[in-house]
């Protein structure tokens, strides 16, 4: 009778141990959105992104209710994007919320992680990300003449930069980004805040020069702060810009005129996959020949041979650090023409440096905590199975490890959640234009100046005013 009892025992933690392994396979597809993100990708690269808004919403299910924070991000990108400004707004203000609430859950979540893999919490942004809500929050207020709640934004980013030193006790790595000072320094020049617009200039230029993108310091920064120290009454911080910058001078704009600064959205963000290392030693190995595996199913191949290998293995060991692939974007630049004036574009942001800094920043602490989460999955894998088959023998004990490793082999998968549908970089061109609607060509250009795009974009220009308008470029494909 206590026999039977004891194998009745064995057999429902067999079959828990079962669950636990299909439960682990669910776990780690749940975020995989590569499908989803093909699909959106090549909608807002047909620039149809009145379709493209509408597909995130309708696909709002995909993302699961972990990953709601990407489905805000990419809903308000694209809506913004669509220009449909007031949406964009909406879907950023619910993203910062899910942000604040899940920041205050990350302890608890982090530890339950530990046992299956980061995919189980909800995701709750990088500190990069968390910053480019408002950067493109701030455009929406802008580019719907609510230029107050702008520099609301614009306030907030520097708040955002103040808290992550505090919160990381000064150690954080993203302590700063000069393309968000310059463009803060941008909203509050517009709004009439001149005192503020200079403190942003000031601390731009310091950004670029100690920065992680490789974005050079752009000469209207440089004169943006040299005029308004001029304009402030500092003739002392206005020679120290000088003595740095001996080409920079005064900015002016004529009389009935306004400035035109044109932001281009650059091709993606890289996006991040994995790197799987496996180990494997037993009595039995499963084989299988990949060369008949189409490449298109190549995935799926490799994750069921993962899984085949590890169940019938005695011992198994597996783990997957993150890594970012890049898009092959044939544009490195833009040329405006309107009228008789032609102006060219450089590069104010590098966003996709930007994402591999970070991640390289943080290598350390993924690698101590997958093998950390691989250790412990192995320790109690070992320990359960040696259990059971001192008690049913060595037929239930393989079946037990066999399972472990199954379960391990599929919980073992990367983070990959991202906001995948920024920008990789950000472009930038400003000049004056007289007042009223304009026309203007922008040919997008290699790194051998060749024209492979062209667009049009219409602008409403207002004398004495910054007048921001963007146009994003779509010549992207895979790099192999």
């Amino acid at each position: 009778m206590k026999a039977t009892k004891t194998k009745i025992a064995s057999l429902k933690i067999l079959i828990i141990l079962a669950a636990f392994a299909l439960v682990g396979t669910i776990s780690g597809c749940a975020s995989n959105l590569t499908g989803y993100y093909s699909k959106l990708r090549v909608k807002m690269d047909s620039g149809d992104y009145e379709s493209a808004a509408k597909f995130v919403d309708k696909s709002q299910g995909k993302y699961g209710s972990k990953n709601i924070l990407m489905y805000y991000l990419d809903s308000g990108i694209v809506n913004h994007f669509a220009k449909d400004y007031e949406t964009s707004s909406k879907r950023f203000e619910l993203a910062k919320g899910k942000i604040r609430e899940y920041r205050q859950k990350s302890v608890s979540a982090g530890v339950t992680s530990m046992f299956v893999n980061d995919n189980i919490t909800p995701y709750s942004g990088k500190d990069f990300e968390r910053v480019y809500i408002s950067v493109f929050e701030a455009l929406d207020y802008a580019l719907s003449g609510r230029e107050d709640d702008a520099v609301v934004e614009a306030r907030q980013l520097d708040s955002l930069f103040k808290n992550f030193a505090v919160d990381s006790d000064y150690k954080n790595f993203y302590r700063d980004d000069g393309f968000i000072r310059y463009f803060a320094g941008l909203i509050y020049e517009n709004a009439g805040y001149l005192n503020d617009a200079y403190i942003s200039y000031s601390k731009a230029l310091k950004a670029y020069k100690n920065g992680i993108s490789a974005a050079c310091v752009p000469k209207d920064l440089i004169d943006d702060a040299y005029t308004s120290a001029l304009l402030l009454g500092m003739p002392d911080k206005a020679g120290e810009i000088k003595k740095d910058f001996p080409q920079t001078k005064k900015r002016t704009i004529p009389e009935k005129y306004g400035e035109c600064v044109l932001f281009n959205y650059n091709g993606f963000v890289p996006e991040k996959t994995e790197t799987v290392l496996e180990f494997a030693l037993g009595d039995m190995w499963a084989y299988v020949d990949a060369g008949n595996v189409d490449s298109k199913d190549m995935a799926d191949f490799d994750k069921a041979k993962s899984i085949g290998i590890s169940a019938l293995a005695k011992d198994y060991i597996k783990v997957a650090f993150p890594r970012y692939k890049d898009f092959d974007n044939k544009v490195v630049s833009f040329r405006v023409k309107s009228e008789s004036r032609e102006e060219k574009g450089v590069l104010a942001q590098d966003l996709g440096k930007i994402a591999k800094a970070c991640l390289k920043d943080e290598t350390a602490k993924i690698y101590a905590k997958t093998l950390a989460r691989a250790a412990i999955k192995y320790v109690i894998g070992k320990s359960v199975s040696k259990s059971l088959g001192r008690q049913n023998g060595d037929a239930v004990e393989r079946l037990s490890q066999g399972l472990f490793n199954a379960y391990a082999a599929a919980t073992s998968s990367v983070d990959r959640r991202a906001w995948n549908t920024l920008p990789d970089t950000i472009i930038m061109s400003r000049f004056c234009l007289p007042e009223g609607a304009r026309t203007l060509k922008v040919d997008f250009l290699d790194a051998k100046g060749k024209v492979v795009e062209s667009q049009d974009i219409e602008v409403n220009i207002k004398a004495e005013k910054k007048n921001f308008a963007f146009i994003r470029s779509s010549v992207a494909r895979w790099k192999k």
